[in-house]
């Protein structure tokens, strides 16, 4: 049974019109098609568009949106269009090596309700990328990332936007791959297997 199969019965219930995806990737490249391809999208609807990666995936994603006929430049002169740091935002919610969630609702909070208020759409519309969760499990720090992502499921619920993970699949080891990848798929409403 695919991994994805497995998940797809136990999706947590979301309300409409947050999304919580996650896309298990098989290399870089993938994952910056995918992330240009969500970040254009959100700001093609007049959403914000916030993301929390790495500095190789922030300097990807520009080149792919500038490829792609997307004026970066003046977005992120509006505020549309926002790129902070993984490593650097996790360390402003982690106390002990766990994520503190009354940090983390300030923190992400802030950045949040900045980049909605920053959307050109009616509805105030965003979309969030974030790879911290990766960042974490890649480092060890498994119960940390699950931690994590129940606190952006909060978030979710307490103020609709669309929110994106991604996780190599190689962070994974082979003892761990089906148990861990589904404990992650059942932190999401979509799965991505790619």
């Amino acid at each position: 049974m695919h991994i994805a199969d497995k998940c797809f019965p136990k999706l947590m219930p979301q309300k409409q019109p947050s999304v919580h995806s996650v896309h298990f990737y098989e290399n870089h490249a993938a994952l910056i098609q995918r992330l240009c391809g969500i970040a254009s999208n959100g700001l093609r609807m007049g959403n914000s568009v916030l993301i929390v990666a790495t500095a190789a995936h922030r300097l990807q994603l520009v080149k792919e949106l500038k490829d792609a006929g997307v004026n970066v430049r003046n977005l992120a002169r509006d505020g549309r269009f926002v790129m902070f740091d993984a490593k650097e935002t996790l360390g402003t919610f982690m106390v002990d090596g766990m994520p503190d969630s009354a940090l983390f609702q300030k923190s992400i909070g802030d950045l949040l309700t900045e980049a909605k208020r920053r959307a050109v759409n009616k509805d105030q519309g965003l979309t969030v990328f974030g790879e911290m969760v990766a960042v974490l499990w890649d480092e060890g720090q498994q119960e940390a990332a699950i931690s994590l992502e129940r606190m952006w499921n909060d978030a979710l619920n307490n103020s609709a936007f669309h929110l994106h993970c991604a996780y190599p699949r190689w962070v994974f080891s082979t003892d761990e791959k089906d148990k861990g990848m589904e404990s992650i798929c059942h932190a999401h409403s979509h799965v991505l297997v790619a």
